[in-house]
């Protein structure tokens, strides 16, 4: 009767390592990996004209360039905070990055795309500086975006700045592009939003995009003209960078000291938060902007 017992006994451990095994089984293939479905094509946010960025930087507790067209960087009073996707850098009254090195890539760009999220709030007292691409000879710097604290409480006015091809009619080559009076940008304030914005020299086009969905934007601000249209005028053609020295985050090149003066009083930092800053050295399509922000929303 003892040996029945243990044979018995020996059977249902035999039977429930079994099943046990069998459920083990079970469970990895339903938590075995499901592949993400595609958007626009793409699996993640790198894929989009991969051979086209040249900057990324996704502030993950640190102000690295991934794709090294910025180096050399140093945080004034910089911290970080829960972003749109990982960690975010989170601006102040006295923040900023300055980046000693700016790549060739950088400063030959003849097109461009800039790519970041910002979560912000409305600010008086002046405007503050996104980025800069900053020059050596010029008060307005190269390649900059800002924001102006104006306008209604729910509205943004924010001005892109570009170095245009030179002719020798025109003495100066910086270009303001305003999205102010009836093109301030509506809602952009206590929430992520996706910020791009591209010119495109060889057609000589702005455009912008907000969470994904491109502006319809006048012809006075979308087409750029080095002269009247009306009486033949040309496009600006491509970007024309020079003199460039370092590179800022969350401030105005007034901020790095020497050789350009001390900020002016209105020259304020940037003090919301900024994710997945990027710079591409082509004007992306409607398409790829619009799978950037889908793959970056979904963290991929």
């Amino acid at each position: 009767m003892k040996k029945n017992k243990y044979i018995y006994l020996f059977t249902s451990v035999l039977v429930s390592q079994f099943f046990i095994s069998c459920n083990e089984d079970s469970i990895d293939k339903v938590n075995s990996t499901i592949p993400y479905e595609s958007i626009g094509g793409y699996d993640n946010s790198d894929e989009i004209a991969a051979a086209n960025l040249i900057t990324k930087v996704s502030f993950e507790n640190n102000i690295t360039d991934s794709k090294n067209g910025i180096t050399g960087g140093t945080g004034t009073a910089v911290s970080y905070a829960p972003g749109i996707k990982g960690q975010a850098y989170q601006g102040s009254s006295s923040s900023f990055i300055a980046y000693s090195t700016v790549a060739s890539s950088l400063v030959s760009l003849k097109n461009i795309t800039v790519s970041m999220w910002i979560n912000t709030t409305p600010h008086t007292g002046g405007a503050q500086s996104l980025f800069m691409l900053p020059k050596t000879t010029d008060f307005w710097g190269n390649i900059f975006t800002m924001v102006e604290g104006t306008g209604p409480a729910n509205t943004m006015l924010m001005k892109n700045h570009i170095q245009k091809d030179v002719t020798p009619s025109i003495p100066w080559s910086g270009q303001f592009i305003e999205h102010g009076g009836s093109n301030l940008l509506p809602n952009m304030f206590g929430s992520w939003k996706h910020v791009v914005w591209m010119y495109n020299g060889a057609n000589s086009t702005y455009s912008m995009f907000i969470d994904g969905k491109k502006l319809d934007l006048p012809a006075s601000i979308a087409k750029r003209y080095a002269s009247d249209p009306q009486t033949g005028g040309v496009g600006y053609g491509d970007l024309a960078n020079s003199n460039v020295s370092k590179f800022i985050i969350g401030g105005f090149q007034q901020h790095l000291g020497a050789p350009w003066s001390a900020p002016d009083g209105w020259m304020l930092n940037y003090t919301g938060l900024m994710d997945e800053f990027r710079i591409y050295n082509a004007a992306l399509t409607d398409n790829e902007v619009v799978a950037l922000y889908k793959l970056e929303k979904d963290n991929r």
